[in-house]
């Protein structure tokens, strides 16, 4: 098979050569207008066709003729044969729809599904990346029977993106088909068919009902205009469990928190010829919840009731200029409105490791107007694949109205301090609360992927970000990667090298905005009198503010990310990757109160009495880590298709992130240690087993050792009115929880029903998932507070088994 330039006819773009089962593979070809040539033998005539390739196409399916017979040959990339590209690298997690129809799956949330895969080093401050079709966003946009694949270090030092291949998400949503296509989902939950939490006195009554969807076709006005509707409707009527030290006593209780959540998404799509293709997408999201925060130490008193409203349109220009030259514009336009509500309006009540009660005084509202921006080039010429442009993930107007904390806070250090009515702060908030800011970030970057030789890629590449509030002025990310395949092919190595800064998110730069002792002036009172913490005569207006500031040093945190590794195909259709990873986080966000008391005499009172805490926000932490993934994946007969991946690793910082506060704001003495994230060993698999069988399984493995926490000593000594000081000679995160083992199994079967022109499609399935089937108890929510009567125990646990069923239909 030889695929040539209709420009230059003695040119040829591809040759291949058909494997064992007729298939043809053509790799790394370009979007464009090409002339197809089979030459004729053992039979067959010649075969000579105009094809034109899309970034989409995956297989072509052609005809060779001869006076008495036809065959079918299939043009596919199916086989997962080892290729250089970055995008091809085996130690990726990718999940196509087909897979995530097999395995479990909780609540059809995909994202969570595979968020165990990521890598918490390479997630930013504002959380992980989610990239939708290519821009960033908040979650899908569509619903689950709209994506077509989702994908995890999918090209690890990519240009293009702000974040490494291990603390991203990217989602590839489903195009308009010219054909009608749909699937309706219906998934049910019921606390009949689940065991009981281990902390729960009682069973709690839970229910859950999903009803989505999608459906997609040609509109019926010409044959160049196709659609897209997907929908989902989830009834969550759930219960927390409460498990709290309150002054009666162990106290144990189920309270109701339920979760209602709406989206929509309807998509058109128009083709202007077969080079140019347009899109327009309305996206809305709407999420109420009830009680929410409460369960463990948090008493029902101290919950929220939220929603989160989101509207978005996205327009989408894709232009393939020439057959060397695609243009991809992206425009987003997102509203989000977001107000939180406390249950119950009073005075809220800590008791470090007892119990958190009162009210949640947490009534806040703030809306988003965003903009984004997207315009990809791709250009290849010879043996250079350059890409280029521009990503803007922000250009957001904010406006917060917070009237949190108005009627103020009682901390205790413990429950035998409660009863006696000595709290070691009390702190309040007043002013008129209202603040509009503008949370800007842009990036560009510069991409050339580089064939040295059949079997040697280098790609190198140059990234700039920029962001509000802080120094970003010279934050340039250099990146490269080089890939090595043996002749055979079977055997690939690679390596590579980058930076990558981080962003702030929005929550710091709301803080600079508000606590500036004019929007909101916040009061910090230490050992208080519980019943009046404010002496007789006391105005409010004279006591002294905190504020939140930075310094003009403050810049974006940055990692430098590392790795080599190798990829072997051990059979057919099955890899095994082994990498080894390294990061360095240099500048690393931390906050510190620089208006402390100043040792050795911490009661002493603050150095500037016309201001409380002053917390400064720093770029001074710095971090090590190092990781080693096996990667198992691919499909082996029907017995195995999936993946499965360990991760041994260690990681050590002495900062907690941008809110976090050393113990004594002097010293960092004993706070570097293993970061909160670290787990050294964790096991994750997707996959399924005898497929296609009545007797098959889908499975969910996560295996994970325990994550460490801080030993305090329950009291401030530090004089700061944070109570985070520890025992003399105890270092940050010395403690570690228990460990956490989960299996998920999924049972399907699909009746099949013939289709005219085309082999069998399942028209209806049914399935049922047990989740964390050999009910296990899972802690979590570790107490590290010497004085309380939970001290290196458990307060939460994570959900019993539980059972789901789903009905689907498909057309």
């Amino acid at each position: 098979m030889i695929l040539k330039s209709p420009r230059a006819a003695d040119q040829n773009v591809a040759r291949a050569s058909s494997d064992s089962n007729g298939h043809f593979h053509l790799l790394r070809v370009k979007p464009g207008n090409y002339d197809l040539l089979i030459p004729g033998k053992y039979g067959f005539d010649d075969y000579r066709s105009p094809l034109h390739v899309t970034a989409s196409m995956h297989e072509v399916t052609i005809k060779l003729s001869t006076p008495k017979v036809s065959e079918t040959v299939t043009v596919a990339t199916e086989t997962p044969q080892l290729e250089l590209d970055n995008s091809s690298n085996r130690d990726q997690v990718s999940a196509s729809a087909s897979l995530m129809e097999k395995v479990p799956v909780f609540d059809q949330d995909y994202i969570a599904a595979l968020t165990p895969f990521l890598d918490q080093t390479g997630v930013a401050t504002m959380g992980v990346s989610i990239i939708v079709d290519g821009v960033e966003m908040k979650g899908t946009g569509v619903s689950a029977s709209a994506i077509a694949e989702a994908r995890i270090n999918n090209d690890p030092y990519s240009a293009e993106t702000n974040r490494p291949g291990k603390g991203r998400i990217e989602i590839m949503t489903k195009p308009g088909s010219p054909q009608f296509h749909g699937t309706l989902n219906f998934t049910f939950r019921d606390s009949t068919f689940d065991a009981a939490n281990y902390f729960a006195v009682s069973k709690p009554f839970e229910q859950k009902r999903i009803y989505e969807g999608s459906i997609t076709g040609p509109v019926p006005v010409d044959h160049k205009t196709t659609f897209l509707l997907s929908g989902t409707r989830q009834e969550d009527n759930l219960q927390s469990v409460v498990h709290a030290n309150i002054p009666s006593g162990l106290f144990t209780a189920n309270v109701p928190t339920p979760v209602h959540d709406t989206e929509f998404a309807a998509r058109i799509s128009h083709d202007f010829s077969p080079t140019h293709r347009i899109s327009f997408q309305y996206n809305v999201t709407d999420t109420i919840s009830r009680n929410f925060g409460v369960g463990g130490l948090v008493l029902a008193e101290a919950g929220v009731n939220t929603q989160a409203r989101e509207d978005d349109v996205i327009f989408n220009d894709r232009w393939i200029v020439s057959s060397t030259l695609l243009n991809q514009l992206q425009l987003f336009y997102e509203k989000d409105h977001n107000p939180t509500r406390s249950v119950v309006n009073a005075q809220k009540i800590t008791v470090d490791g007892a119990f958190t009660g009162g009210g949640a005084q947490a009534d806040l509202l703030n809306t988003e107007n965003n903009g984004k921006i997207n315009d990809i080039v791709s250009w290849s010429h010879q043996k250079h694949y350059v890409k280029f442009g521009v990503n803007i993930p922000n250009l957001s107007r904010r406006a917060w109205e917070d009237h949190t904390n108005r009627l103020g806070t009682y901390n205790f250090s413990s429950i035998g301090d409660y009863r006696s009515e000595i709290p070691y702060s009390f702190t309040q908030q007043e002013g008129v609360g209202r603040t509009v800011f503008w949370m800007n970030e842009i990036g560009t970057f510069v991409q050339d992927q580089i064939q040295l030789r059949p079997n040697l890629q280098f790609t190198a590449g140059l990234r700039y970000d920029w962001q509000t509030y802080f120094k970003s002025g010279l934050d340039f990310a250099p990146r490269f990667s080089v890939a090595y395949s043996s002749p055979d092919r079977r055997t690939i190595l690679r390596g590579g090298a980058g930076l990558f800064y981080d962003r702030s998110g929005v929550q710091p730069m709301a803080d600079l905005k508000r606590y500036n002792g004019v929007i909101i002036r916040s009061f910090t009172l230490l050992n208080p009198a519980y019943s009046n913490p404010y002496p007789v005569g006391t105005n409010l207006a004279t006591l002294p503010t905190n504020l939140v500031t930075r310094t003009d040093a403050t810049r974006i945190p940055y990692t430098t990310n590392f790795s080599a590794g190798v990829e072997r195909e051990i059979a057919k259709g099955l890899t095994v990757a082994a990498t080894y990873r390294g990061t360095i986080g240099v500048h690393l966000f931390r906050s510190r109160d620089i208006n402390a008391p100043v040792p050795p005499f911490y009661d002493a009172g603050r150095p500037d009495p016309n201001f409380g805490t002053v917390r400064q926000i720093e770029s001074e932490g710095r971090q090590v880590g190092n990781a080693l993934d096996l990667t198992l994946q691919g499909k082996a007969s029907r017995w195995f298709s999936g993946m499965a991946q360990y991760t041994f690793s260690h990681t050590d910082n002495n900062t907690g992130g941008i809110a976090w506060f050393p113990a004594n704001q002097y010293s960092l003495e004993g706070e570097y240690g293993r970061a909160d994230f670290d787990q050294r060993h964790r096991f994750n698999l997707l996959a399924t087993f005898n497929e296609d069988h009545w007797v098959n399984l889908g499975a969910a493995v996560k295996a994970y050792s325990g994550l460490p926490y801080t030993e305090t000593s329950g009291v401030d000594a530090f004089n700061t009115g944070i109570l985070n000081a520890r025992p003399a000679g105890i270092s940050r995160n010395t403690l570690e929880s228990g460990g956490t083992a989960e299996l998920d199994l999924r049972w399907s079967h699909d009746l099949l029903v013939p289709r005219k022109g085309a082999e069998k499609i399942p028209a209806f399935s049914f399935a049922v998932d047990a989740f964390n089937i050999t009910n296990r108890t899972n802690f979590m929510s570790y107490v590290g507070n010497v004085q309380s009567a939970f001290f290196e125990q458990p307060t939460a646990a994570a959900p019993a088994r539980r059972l789901q069923f789903t009905a689907r239909i498909k057309f």
